[in-house]
């Protein structure tokens, strides 16, 4: 999808120049066409002369209002789809459409100017699938990609609207909670709470359906849970690097620890 993605934009000036072109030409052919067959039966001779005029030395005003539509259509809005397929490709994961780390980063500072301006807590939830690598090995990456697609909707309807989840790449994800209590206590029952939830969530059996040309449908069934860390934070107590490392390092004690759990990460205690 990337590649393809390049490739287009790569050619996008070609195109849109030759659509100006193409544009143009056929304006004109357009008040030839007007002058000649329809215009021209139709008025007396100077008004006749007068479109003749337009047509041989062009009216700008007239030839605007004549392409402006054209141009629309034909460039303006392929211009504002490229730059939309772009902006997609900067911040969101081309796979799920999750945001990603970039977007992440951002979505992060947002939340702690909201937490610095009301006291509240957020956090930072690192999820990394358990048993991946062999769904991979033996079915190949086509099907372990729909596996991706549907953890990502699994974790989306597991949080609130407000919060943010993201995919940085292989089967690492990232999920953050803003505005939770400005109790730290609260806060990491709230937290918890979520966690739980998507670790419940992802722990579901998946039913993938592998198709492959000149051969029958096949189901797979996989069981894929998660390891959880969490790392909270409240105001600006830390940047965005250090939040990401101390969920990571909540993640690997979760996954030390057996595996389809929780951790939180608590200064240098293993939680």
């Amino acid at each position: 999808m990337k590649t393809g993605s390049l490739s287009m934009s790569s050619l996008a000036p070609a195109k849109v120049v030759a659509k100006v072109l193409l544009a143009i030409l056929v304006a004109e052919l357009a008040i030839m066409i007007a002058v000649e067959w329809i215009l021209e039966p139709m008025l007396d001779h100077d008004s006749a002369t007068w479109f003749r005029w337009i047509l041989e030395f062009g009216d700008p005003v007239l030839l605007v209002l004549l392409l402006a539509p054209i141009i629309y259509y034909w460039v303006a809005l392929p211009i504002r789809d490229a730059q939309q397929e772009i902006h997609e490709m900067a911040y969101h994961d081309a796979l799920t459409h999750l945001p990603n780390r970039r977007l992440l980063n951002d979505r992060i500072a947002q939340a702690m100017a909201v937490s610095k301006r009301t006291g509240s807590f957020g956090a930072l939830m690192a999820l990394d699938l358990d048993n991946f690598k062999p769904l991979n090995d033996t079915h190949g990456h086509g099907i372990g990609d729909m596996l991706l697609i549907e953890v990502a909707k699994r974790l989306t309807a597991s949080v609130r609207e407000s919060d943010t989840v993201a995919r940085f790449g292989g089967d690492e994800f990232e999920a953050l909670l803003s505005e939770l209590s400005t109790d730290r206590q609260q806060a990491v029952a709230q937290a918890e709470r979520v966690a739980e939830k998507v670790r419940t969530a992802l722990a579901v059996d998946y039913s993938l359906k592998v198709s492959k040309p000149g051969k029958p449908e096949v189901w797979v069934n996989h069981q894929c849970t998660a390891s959880i860390g969490i790392a909270l934070f409240i105001r600006k107590d830390l940047d965005d690097a250090d939040l990401l490392r101390q969920a990571d390092v909540a993640m690997y004690q979760a996954k030390d620890a057996g595996r389809n759990s929780i951790r939180f990460f608590q200064g240098t205690n293993k939680v």
